[in-house]
């Protein structure tokens, strides 16, 4: 009785056996297992993409309206720009115009006090 479980047993073994190897050599199982895999990867590759998709659409919506915010504040402050321009260069013009005339009266007084000084000079020679 014990030898013929044994040899059950060994036969049980040797068929798992045999079936492993019969699968694994098994051409079909091969392609159908290499299937799944490839089923597998592709759809977690789908998955992804798909969340990679997801996060562009969102910053595309969400930059647009960034940018276009963005824009609209830039030509607000164009106007806002070109009127400190033409101010400031008004200012200048003004300050350049100052700046003759400054310089003309420091040459003016300067003539005079030259003058002044000569004549004083002068009348000290005179009486002295």
């Amino acid at each position: 009785m014990r030898a013929a479980a044994f040899i059950a047993l060994l036969f049980g073994a040797v068929a798992c056996d045999g079936a492993k190897v019969e699968s694994a050599a098994n051409p079909i199982r091969k392609v159908v297992t290499m299937l799944q895999k490839m089923q597998q990867k592709v759809t977690e590759e789908g998955k992804r993409e798909e969340d990679l998709y997801e996060k562009f659409m969102c910053y595309c919506k969400n930059s647009g309206n960034d940018l276009a915010q963005s824009i609209a504040d830039a030509e607000a402050k164009i106007e806002n720009v070109a009127a400190s321009l033409e101010e400031s260069t008004q200012r200048k013009e003004q300050l350049t115009a100052d700046l003759k005339d400054h310089t003309a009266n420091r040459d003016d007084a300067k003539d005079t006090m030259a003058k002044a000084t000569a004549l004083r000079e002068k009348e000290e020679a005179a009486h002295a």
